[in-house]
Formats: structure tokens, C-alpha cells, sequence
């Protein structure tokens, strides 16, 4: 499986008390979920503006075990 890019401005991303919700909201418009899937890389290009992440379209679960 290849690895999604996502890319988001970096102006969606300024504020710390919304950073999460909307990475989430982003991730999901790409079909993919941001506690599911492995981000491989993430790179801020200062110049431009933007936060390139590149996703593992591969899902990891968190199997419970008995007791």
C-alpha cells in the first residue's frame, strides 16, 4: 500500500485549542484516521506555509486482552 500525502496550511493549524479537531476533520476528508494510521513522516516547509504529512494507509488496532 502507498502512503498518502496530506497536506494542510499552516494557518488551519496556528491555534494549539483547535489543532487537533481539525487534523482530525483533514485526515478524514482523505480517508484515513489520525489514531488508526501511521504517519511516517511530517514535514513543515516554513517557506511555504504548509505541513506535508505522509500517511501508512495501513490500520493498526489495539486488541484488549482477558483477564
Amino acid at each position: 500500500m502507498a502512503d498518502k500525502e496530506i497536506v494542510i496550511d499552516h494557518e488551519l493549524i496556528r491555534n494549539p485549542q483547535t489543532i487537533t479537531q481539525i487534523q482530525e476533520r483533514i485526515f478524514n476528508e482523505h480517508g484515513v484516521d489520525m489514531h488508526k494510521h501511521e504517519v511516517n513522516e511530517l514535514i513543515d516547509d516554513h517557506d511555504a506555509g504548509k505541513r506535508i504529512l505522509k500517511v501508512k494507509n495501513k490500520k493498526y488496532f489495539i486488541m484488549g486482552g482477558t483477564k
